[in-house]
Parts: C-alpha cells; structure tokens; sequence
C-alpha cells in the first residue's frame, strides 16, 4: 500500500503542469548595458535584474545564459522555459511567443562615421554602400525587406564589437543599430563616439522590447512572471533599477505597446 501511494505520487510529481516550470534560463546576447558577463564571468545587466527581481516574487528559479542572437533563436525553440530577456515586438511575431511584458525600447538610426561625405537622406540611397548589423536581428530581417542582399549591400555580424570595428576601419559604410547605448559601446571597445554621426532615424522599426517566452511555456508560469513584472513596475523596482544602470525611464512617447 505504501508503496502505491508512493508511486502515485511520484506520477503526479512528474507530471504535474508546474514541474517543467520550477526552473526558466533567461537566454540574450552580449548587450551591455541590457544582458552581458562582467569581468567576473557572471551575466549581469539592466534587464537581469529586473528579471531576477520579478523571479524572486515567484516560486521559480532562474538561469542566466549569454550567447550570440542566432544562437539565442535556435536555443528558444529546443527549450520551452527559456525566456529571451529582451525581444522587438512586431505583428509578425505576435502569434509566435508568450509575451511577458515590455521592459524596455529601442531607438534605431542609420550611423554612419562624420568622414563619409556622401550625403544619404533616405535608406534607399545607403543601397549603394555596404550596410552592417547583427545577425539574426530584427533589423536583418528589416533590412532585407527593404531590398538589401546578403554578400551585396548588407554585411551580417554575430557581435557589435565586430561591428563597430569594421566601421571605423572603413570596411563597411553604414550601422543600422538601437542607439541608446551607442556611447557606452563604443567606449568599451576604445573607441572616440565623436567620430560618428546619425544619419537617418528608422522611426519605422519596431521598439518595444519584451521578456519574451515559448508558446509552450507553462501558462502559469507565464502569468506568475508576467505579473511580478507589473508589480515592480508599480512599486517603483522597475524604475530604481533603470537608474542604478543610467538607462532613460521609459514614457508613453517612447514605448511602443503593440496588441
């Protein structure tokens, strides 16, 4: 008899809906100041606090994994608790994830460095340079869309110091990227931000940016998360932590909130 009961409750144990979800791994790529490793080797950033600030308001525990953005991608499809940290939001992606919930925006520009005499006043013009970004982001696929070709016009990259490398040696001709943290990137590579200019704000690129899950993702899970994200929004945590990291507080100007 014990033994029945014994066994019973270790079916219900391995097939309970919540067992899958004790643990979720926020995954993102190398961003500081959103997700990075510090010198420590330890993930750290804006946006891993918030997310650990929202865990410690539920029963979960939590992983935090840095790793290129294709990588980010294929992993999210192999593990249903993985959570990216930070997501663009677009019509085309609303039925594919378990949105959480917006924690943050981004800004994107056409950069370009001062010395580029060429004057590009729409991004159809920058079609008869070379035009870098990361791979796997939504601005490939935006680009691309747009009519610029792999091994053409466009130059993909698996990280923004290869980026920024290739431009201020003239390899490349433009960036497209999110430009709220540009200074502080170009610093940590020893870079002189003086050098480059914006040249063309790409308002028509999505800017809210999502803790986004898998559509398998348990959906209490889902809603507990989801949830302790409001809380902090609204006792202040959210805001504290966006200043400890010198990142703009979000407003209604800034933060797209699509349905």
């Amino acid at each position: 008899m014990f033994l029945r009961v014994l066994l019973s409750a270790f079916v219900f144990i391995l097939y309970s809906p919540l067992c899958n979800a004790d643990s979720v791994t926020f995954i993102a790529e190398d961003l500081p100041p959103y997700h990075f490793k510090n010198q420590q080797g330890e993930v750290s950033g804006a946006l891993v606090d918030i997310a650990k600030a929202i865990v410690k308001q539920t029963n979960l525990t939590a992983n935090f994994e840095i790793m290129p953005m294709a990588r980010v991608f294929k992993e999210h499809k192999t593990n249903t608790n993985a959570i990216m940290l930070s997501l663009l939001k677009t019509p085309e992606r609303i039925n594919k994830y378990t949105w959480l919930g917006e924690v943050y925006f981004a800004d994107a520009y056409l950069i370009s460095l001062k010395s580029h005499v060429d004057e590009v006043v729409h991004l159809n013009f920058a079609k008869e340079y070379k035009v870098a970004t990361i791979r796997g982001y939504l601005s490939e696929t935006y680009l691309k869309k747009k009519g610029f070709t792999e091994n053409n016009n466009l130059i993909l990259v698996s990280y923004y110091n290869q980026l920024w490398q290739m431009l201020y040696k003239n390899r490349i001709d433009f960036v497209v990227t999110n430009t709220l943290t540009l200074k502080n990137e170009l610093k940590s590579l020893g870079l002189d931000p003086s050098l480059i200019t914006k040249r063309i704000h790409l308002s028509d690129l999505p800017s809210s940016l999502n803790f986004a899950a898998s559509n398998q993702l348990n959906p209490k899970t889902a809603k507990a998360l989801s949830d302790a994200l409001s809380s902090i929004k609204e006792n202040g945590e959210y805001h504290a932590i966006l200043n400890k990291w010198q990142l703009l507080l979000p407003n209604t100007t800034n933060m797209q909130h699509l349905p």
